[in-house]
């Protein structure tokens, strides 16, 4: 699976309000619990998703000391629908060829 994939589920749930955990991701994804954690901890680290939670200023974007990721619920941030418009546009800048 791509990120593309997993931010897609991530805003389609984030549309219906629902958020999003690791067991989610698995259930979903056919993966293990360990490598859906992986996933979710790669796009909160780069500002794609965000916990439900009120968080500490220097915790926002990572888990503090000694928290289980497994544990947290996520949804899409401005910054994910961005990507994922970028990654529309890069489809349909392949699907045109480069000379239009």
């Amino acid at each position: 699976m791509t990120q593309q994939e997993v931010l897609t589920f991530i805003a389609k749930r984030t549309a219906e309000e629902h958020l999003v955990t690791a067991e989610d991701l698995a259930r979903e994804f056919w993966m293990s619990s360990d490598a859906a954690v992986g996933h979710l901890r790669r796009l909160w680290r780069e500002r794609l998703v965000e916990t439900f939670a009120p968080r500490p200023r220097r915790f926002r974007f990572r888990p503090e000391p000694g928290e289980a990721v497994l544990q947290l619920r996520f949804r899409l941030t401005s910054r994910g629908r961005e990507r994922l418009r970028w990654y529309k546009r890069q489809e349909e800048d392949n699907a045109g060829g480069f000379f239009r």
